[in-house]
């Protein structure tokens, strides 16, 4: 006869009879995949950015170019600064467990520093979703206010930067809290 196996919580943090070392594991990739992917879109961003420059031409200096490049920019260093987060959450955890199955690990597993440390990188990827947001929206207004005639640009670039959200919420739910609660 087989037993249940225990629920995890709904906020992410592992079961209780969770081995240390798997806890810490799964910390570690969450942070590690999340990284990667912040990183990855800030490249993508790059090299869109580049394309439609090189395709501009001498149109690139534009108001709608200029427009769209200022919010491209903005979604791109919105993408560095998650990235940055998630290596903090990947150094956090790093520096406080020791060698697979030390009483270090044990004791870290015990702490739930790792699962801590996912919980407090995904609120703050919730809060730089909503800065993401925010400034799609802002970066869109201030175009229209200042120079009307770089709103359809602005408007493409804002369309990128709200891909930054769509990737954050996604990397959030399916990449940092997901891993946790199957631990």
């Amino acid at each position: 006869m087989t037993t249940p196996s225990p629920q995890p919580s709904e906020s992410g943090t592992p079961p209780a009879d969770a081995p240390a070392d798997v806890v810490i594991a799964r910390g570690v990739q969450a942070h590690t995949r999340t990284l990667l992917a912040m990183c990855a879109v800030a490249a993508v961003l790059g090299f869109i950015g580049a394309g439609a420059l090189s395709m501009a031409g001498p149109q690139g200096r534009d108001l709608p170019m200029v427009a769209g490049f200022t919010l491209l920019a903005v979604g791109q260093l919105l993408a560095i600064i998650g990235a940055v987060l998630a290596g903090i959450g990947l150094a956090a955890i790093l520096r406080g467990v020791g060698e697979p199955g030390s009483t270090d690990s044990a004791d870290v597993g015990r702490r739930l520093l790792p699962a801590r440390t996912v919980e407090r990188t995904a609120r703050r990827f919730a809060l730089l979703l909503r800065v993401v947001v925010v400034a799609a929206i802002v970066g869109v207004a201030v175009w229209a206010i200042a120079a009307p005639a770089g709103l359809l640009g602005a408007a493409v670039g804002a369309v990128l930067t709200i891909q930054v959200a769509v990737v954050i919420a996604i990397v959030r739910v399916k990449v940092l809290l997901a891993p946790m609660r199957r631990a």
